[in-house]
Parts: structure tokens; sequence; C-alpha cells
């Protein structure tokens, strides 16, 4: 019991309490883990929500300092700009001739430092007064009466008349307002506003080093601009569009500059009367300059502390790996090994014994299935009641999986399943053998019209549509055998053998219907008698063709094997599978013969290959334990792959626990030389026969392939689960390369994965294709799943 075959052989089956503490005890590191990055994250989270609130808050504050200056620079503007009223009446007395009039605004001049000059012109664009002398203030009448016009009509209180503008003082602007005696329009009226003097009362407020104050036409023109270096004038376009594409009275708004600095905030505010626009901005850099540092000091600061929990925490862990291993190594000894071993066997006789019920469609599996009819068949000894086996199977299911996957096939059985349960009483028993194969157990029942009408009620129930199985529509119906009790046999497995017969009856005579067992049923089919027949001439004939399947290594998804399947090209029955001609070609002795003919095919398929300078991977055959019994197999298996100058590396053997029943000693010094041989040996079908590996201490087997009824359920089966992983992980320990057959969704290749499983293989990466298909395999090894 101490050979690591005997623990392999233990461990397929559910782990003890033993293992289970010993993995619950390893959990204690994962939940400490988590808890760590729990504690982590929420820290980073909490310092960076709050980084954002106070970059945030600062932005804010900013929003409201250049509001309120804006504001303030906007009012003082308008008081300013509001004088011209006043100064409008004064200057009606220019035009009446009053000196003492034209006077009175020099005189106001002088108490007024925001206006440099004022100058009057009438509709020709003379001027007919000035506050201080200039050369050429005389502007064209066409200009004078144009500008007017265009200040009339908009309804404009004022232009910026740039004709007269001062050169040598361009933040002094000239503005020319409309002057109306009564209602008619006389002329003009100049003012020179001083902007210097203005944006110069604002030189004490800190607006920051990249700060600035602008006043702009509406149109967006700057004026005039406060820096903290002083003024600047500006009449260039700048950052104006945000302004300038709003027609709100005021606002804030992100400006991105063209000249490759950073992005700055700016604020502005529109005159309510006047075509002007006071913008207050600062670059942003600048703002969030000191936020900026701190934020970096903090996130270094938290950075340094979870680094340093993360190597405190990972020292403990390896502290406590070390404690684990010293344990474990002061456990070991080999009584309690052995112990171990034996509890493990038990064990998992318990949960073979409790799984009863097929996880597919939760009905009764085989073993229970016969355990409750040979109770029934006791009580039917006692009563005058007849009972009765229904061996139900669909018509048409391989196509329906072979064509839709077997995710629809799935839904399929599923829906049968409720169908089938139905139609039947409580009383009466409902199992599922595998496959699309179902066993229904009738008790009690009366005549045998109540059994017809019951057969009739399934046939009508299953050939009914299966609306939406994965957007699909499925029509099948059943084919059934009828054998009753004592009738037809006084056992359980009589009356599933004749019940099983009768179901082939009701199969060739056009399916969808039922047949009560008949003795004759024990003959062989017309059909099946004439592929015996023309078996021979087949192979000669070459009527047989070998289909590819990949074998991906999961560590980096490349194919590193393929897997050749035969097919029979029948003229007549176009592409038969293996399961329809093998039995046959067993039972008749003509499986050596196509077994030679597949190793032929294989090995010439592998030269054809390399002669085209495709790069190879090992090819596998499946052996027939008929095969095996050959005392010369070996020696003419090694002769093949020298005809065809191939290495035993090239070919591999799959043989399945089948082949140690019958002349065990033949079969073994066959494997034995192979072995020796350099050719790699595979056990097929691994847990879908005797489950036991007595087999593999004696045989010379390098891999082992998981059968695929393990696989479909890994996710939501716990016991299927559980044996995967415990086949893996032990033989692995056996130095066995694991390979799981039927892989067929995104779900079990990630199971597969997880639990340590080195090669794949099934329909999620491909199904048995020719060899014009598999070729793209063998150029483009690399098979990236997809989710």
């Amino acid at each position: 019991m101490s050979a690591p075959a005997d623990i392999l052989s233990n461990v397929l089956n559910e782990p003890s309490q033993d293992i289970a503490k010993g993995i619950k005890n390893y959990n204690l590191p994962w939940v400490l883990s988590f808890l760590c990055f729990s504690v982590a994250v929420l820290a980073w989270w909490l310092s960076l929500q709050q980084l954002s609130e106070r970059k945030q808050s600062i932005l804010h504050g900013l929003q409201r300092e250049q509001a309120n200056l804006a504001t303030i620079i906007a009012e003082n503007l308008s008081q300013v700009l509001d004088q011209e009223q006043a100064i409008a009446l004064l200057a009606q007395g220019g035009f009446e001739n009053r000196q003492q009039q034209l006077s009175n605004i020099t005189s106001f001049l002088y108490g007024e430092r925001a206006f440099n000059r004022i100058a009057l012109f009438d509709l020709t664009g003379r001027q007919i007064y000035q506050s201080s002398p200039r050369n050429s203030t005389d502007i064209q009448q066409t200009s004078m009466r144009q500008l007017l016009d265009e200040m009339v009509v908009s309804n404009r209180p004022l232009t910026v008349c740039n004709e007269l503008k001062n050169r040598e003082a361009p933040w002094q602007i000239p503005l020319l307002f409309p002057l109306f005696i009564g209602r008619e329009l006389r002329g003009a009226i100049n003012l020179e506003l001083d902007l210097g003097y203005i944006l110069n009362l604002y030189q004490d407020i800190d607006f920051g080093r990249t700060g600035k104050i602008s006043i702009r036409t509406d149109t967006g023109q700057v004026l005039a601009q406060a820096e903290s270096g002083g003024l600047a004038v500006n009449n260039k376009q700048h950052k104006v569009a945000a302004v300038n594409s709003y027609v709100d009275q005021y606002g804030t708004r992100i400006l991105h500059s063209f000249s490759g600095s950073g992005p700055s905030h700016m604020t502005f505010r529109r005159l309510e009367h006047y075509p002007f626009i006071i913008t207050v901005s600062q670059d942003l850099d600048e703002v969030f300059a000191t936020f900026n540092e701190r934020k970096r000091q903090q996130l270094i600061l938290l950075t340094l502390i979870t680094v340093g929990g993360l190597v405190g925490f990972f020292s403990l862990l390896q502290m406590i790996k070390r404690k684990q291993e010293y344990l474990q190594a002061l456990a070991a000894s080999d009584a309690v090994n052995n112990e171990l071993i034996e509890k493990l066997e038990r064990e998992h006789q318990n949960a073979v014994d409790a799984a009863s019920f097929d996880p597919l469609t939760n009905l009764y599996n085989r073993r229970l299935f016969v355990s409750l009819a040979q109770k029934n068949l006791l009580l039917a000894k006692r009563n005058k009641f007849s009972y009765a086996v229904l061996f139900i199977d669909l018509d048409r299911f391989k196509t329906i999986n072979d064509t839709l996957g077997h995710r629809v096939g799935d839904l399929l059985l599923k829906a049968v399943a409720d169908r089938l349960v139905g139609c039947v009483r409580e009383s009466d028993i409902v199992s599922r053998f595998g496959g699309d194969e179902f066993v229904v157990m009738l008790t009690e029942m009366a005549p045998d019209t109540d059994i017809v009408a019951i057969a009739e009620k399934i046939i009508k129930a299953i050939s009914a549509p299966c609306d939406n199985l994965d957007g699909h529509q499925i029509n099948t119906s059943p084919s059934i055998g009828i054998a009753i009790y004592p009738r037809d046999g006084e056992d359980i497995e009589a009356l599933m053998r004749n019940a099983d017969a009768a179901m082939y009856k009701s199969k060739r005579a056009g399916r969808g219907r039922y047949s009560f067992f008949d003795s004759s049923l024990n003959t062989v089919s017309i059909q099946q008698f004439e592929m015996e027949q023309r078996m021979p001439t087949a192979i000669a004939n070459n009527e047989f063709v070998l289909h590819y399947q990949p074998k991906v290594r999961l560590e980096d998804y490349r194919v590193v094997g393929l897997e050749a399947l035969v097919r029979w090209q029948h003229p007549d029955h176009n592409l038969i599978y293996p399961g329809d001609f093998i039995e046959s070609a067993e039972a008749t002795g003509l499986i050596n013969d196509l077994g030679n003919w597949v190793l032929e095919a294989a090995c010439r398929q592998l030269a054809n290959w390399r002669q085209a300078g495709i790069h190879t991977v090992p090819l596998a055959v499946n052996v027939s334990p008929i095969q095996l019994r050959d005392a010369n197999f070996a020696v003419n298996f090694f002769a093949t792959l020298e005809r065809y100058g191939l290495k035993t590396a090239d070919i591999e053997v799959e043989v399945t626990e089948s082949a140690f029943i019958e002349d065990k000693a033949t079969v073994t010094d066959n494997l034995n030389a192979l072995f020796n041989g350099g050719v790699c040996i595979t056990l097929d079908d691994f847990g879908n026969g005797f489950s036991s590996l007595s087999h593999i201490r004696s045989l010379p087997i390098r891999s082992l392939k998981i059968d695929r009824s393990f696989i479909r359920d890994i996710r939501g089966s716990h016991h299927d689960n559980v044996i995967v992983s415990s086949t893996i992980a032990l033989a692995q320990k056996l130095d066995l390369t694991v390979v799981a057959e039927g892989v067929e969704s995104y779900d079990q290749l990630m199971h597969l994965r997880m639990a340590g499983c080195e090669q794949v293989q099934g329909y999620f990466f491909s199904r048995p294709v020719p060899e014009q298909e598999i070729r793209e395999f063998l150029t483009s090894p690399i098979r990236t799943p997809a989710s």
C-alpha cells in the first residue's frame, strides 16, 4: 500500500477529513492575504478620495476669488464709463459755441484720472474741440459717418476707434460715443480711457505669478493686461475663443494653451451696458503647486507604508510555511501513510456509493436504478401486477451533438428528462444510464394496454419540438424497447438486456416508435452483417480515413500532440464513426488488420508532413486490446516506424483499461517492449472502467487521460471536481503527464488549469478534423483561448 501507485489510486476518491483539515489550515494565509489586501486598498482609496476633495476645494476657492476680483473691476470700469453721460451734456455746448461749457469739460478732466483726453468731432470728422493738443486728430468724414451709423444701428453705446489711437501709449484706449442733441445725431465724443491707470489700482492684489487681469472688447481683443510683472498690452486674440463662444454674463472656463504650457483657469465678467469683458486667469500648475507637492509626499509615504506592510506580511507567510513544512516532516512515517491510504480508500468507496444521481439530469443513475429495480422485482413476485422496463434511446442525438455542440445536447437531455418524469407516476423509476440512453421501470401495472398508453405518451411528449435550446429549436424522437416481467425476464439484468434489444428493433423499424421484446431480436441486423462482410474490402481499398484532434499544453496553449482517429468513408452510408464499426471489427477479428492500416496511415502522414517542411508533433494512435494480445505486435510496430524513417518518439500509443482483462502477460510484454524502445504509452479513458491504479503500478505508462465523463461536470459536481484534482495531483507525483479529454468550455479549461492539468483535448479547441484542416494547428501551434 505504500507504493506511489496506491497513493494515486486512493486519492482519486474524495479526500479524507485529515487532508480536508490540512487544506483548511492552508487557507489561513489566504485569509490573511485577503484582509491585508483589503486594508491596503481601503487606505489607498481613502487617501485618493481625500486628495480629490482637497483639489476640488482649492479649485472652488480659486473660482470665488477670481469671480470677486472680476466683478469689482467690472463695476469700477462701468462707473468710469457712466461718466460719459455727464460729459455729453457739457459737450452739447461745444456745438452751440458756448465756450464756458467747453472749459467745464477741461475742468472735469482735472478731477478724473481715468480719462486722459477728450475730443469732439462733427459729422464731417472735423475736430471742433480737444482737451489737449495732438497731431493728426482729424478723421475722414466717411469713416466718421460709417462708425456712427454702425453704432446707431447696432445700438452700441460706444466703440474703440483705432484710427484715433495713441500709438505711443496703446493702453490709452480712444472710445467713440455718438452725441445726440435732442433726437438728432450731431457728432461724436472721443474719450481716451487710461486702462493702465485702472489696472494699476489692482497691482497690490496677489493674483499669482502667472495671474493675469485682462480688459477685452466683446470681440475678444485684449486692450490691456496686468500681470505680476506689470502692465502689458496685447492686441492678439489670446485665449478668447472660450470666452467669445459663450453669451453668459459671467462664468469660468479651463483654457488649454497652444504654446505648450499647461492649462489655466479663467473667470470672465461682461459689463452690463458696455462692450467690454473683464477676465482674470491663472495657470493651474501654479494653483496646484503646493497641493501637488503635498500629494506627492503623501503618496510616497503611503507607498512606503504599503511596501513595508507587504514585506512584513510575506515574511509572516514564509514563517507559517516553514512551520507547516516542519510539522509535516515530523508527521511523515510509513505507518501513518498506510493508514491514511486505507482511510482514503474507504471514503472513496463511500463517495462512489453515495453518487447515485446523474449530475446532468438529476435522475437516478444506473447503479441506483438497478438497486431500486431489484427491490421492486422482489415485491412483484408477491403480487399479480405487471412490471415493465422501457429502454429509451433518442433518435439522431449524435448528429445533434456533433452539429450543434455538447452544450445544446446537454440542454436537450435535460428537457427530455423533464418530459419523461412528467409522463410517469411517482412510483415509477426514471433513470439515465449515460449518453442519450434513459431507462424507466413501470411498477404495478395492470394489463399490457396500460404500458402501451404510457409508451405512446412518452413518444408524443419527447417528439414535441424543444424550443429555445441555446437559440435552437430541436426536433427529436425516442425509440423505445419494452421488456415485461416475468414474461421477458425474471431479473433486472435480463429485462434491461431484452428491452435494449427491443429498442434496436424500434430504430430499424423507422424510429419514433416502441417495440416489445422478441427472441428473434438477438440476431445480427442486416446492415451490421453487410458492414462486417465489406470491412476486409474496405481496408484493402483504403475506404478508411484518419481525422486528427490536437492536444494543447496549458502552460503556453501550444499544440504538443495529435490523436489520430479512424473514420469509414462508406460508399453507401457516407462517413461512419468508430462506435458503429470497431465493435464488429473486434468481434470478427478484423481489428488487427484495421489497426495495422491506422498505424501505416499515421506513419505515412507524418513522413509526408516532414517532406513538405511542416514541423510535426507526436501523433497518437489507439491500440485495441486484441492487437496487444498478438505476441508480434511490438516487433511489427517498430518495423513500421523504421520503414517510414520515424523515431519512436514520433508515434504514441493509447490503450484502455480493458486491455488487461484477458492474456495480461502478453499485453504487458508488448507494452514493456514499446516502453523500453522509447514509445510513450497513454492510459486512455481513465476512470471510466475499473477506476483503479493497480494497473499503473505494473504497467510502463507515461501519460494518463482522464475520461470526459469527469470533465463534463467538473464545475457543477463537487465529486467530479475532487476526483479530477486528486488524480492530477497524485499522477504528477508518479511523474505521469495528465491529459484531460472532452474539454468543451472555457470554465472547464480554467478549472483544469487551476488544478495543475498539463494538457487538454476537446471541442473547445477543435473537433477531430481531416488532414487539410489540421495543418493549420501545425503551422500555427499557439491556440490562445477565447472566453
